[in-house]
């Protein structure tokens, strides 16, 4: 039997060790950054600005141990971020796979770059808008939500 990683507070969520990974079933998926989000000014808590970088694919996981309230309570545990600053993938980083529960597709290993989604929104993984459009095509930061499972590579050594 697995560990199960549970969420509190906002987070209503669970995750599960499977493995040498970790494991998040059935969660919701958004979309973050890209030209027309109004919320992003395409920062990111890595370092690597998703402007300045529009068709990078990565993700950004509700990680707790950065400090942020907005993330306090997440089954997610600290992780070192998947990606360089330049944009540049950093392979001893956090990387997953996402598949879509409908369709069974999914990504490539691709690295965590930010923080979030926050708790409130129910959300367990924002993707990158490049990366979102690997599932749908008109993909946005305003119009993409997925149901989703998210496979954290080697997670496990963090719990």
């Amino acid at each position: 039997m697995s560990k199960i990683i549970y969420g509190t507070g906002d987070f209503k969520w669970n995750a599960q060790v499977d493995g040498q990974d970790i494991l998040i079933l059935n969660g919701r998926a958004t979309a973050f950054g890209g030209a027309h989000d109004p919320q992003d000014d395409g920062s990111t808590a890595s370092g690597v600005n998703t402007k300045v970088h529009p068709f990078i694919l990565g993700v950004a996981l509700p990680m707790r141990g950065y400090g942020l309230k907005s993330l306090k309570g997440s089954p997610i545990p600290k992780m070192p971020f998947g990606v360089k600053s330049n944009g540049q993938d950093k392979p001893e980083g956090a990387h997953v796979i996402i598949e879509d529960v409908n369709s069974g597709k999914t990504t490539p290993a691709v690295p965590v770059i930010d923080l979030g989604p926050s708790g409130y929104t129910g959300n367990v993984v924002d993707m990158s808008v490049t990366l979102a459009q690997m599932f749908d095509p008109r993909a946005s930061a305003t119009n993409f939500d997925r149901k989703v499972n998210v496979r954290i590579l080697g997670g496990a050594k963090y719990v």
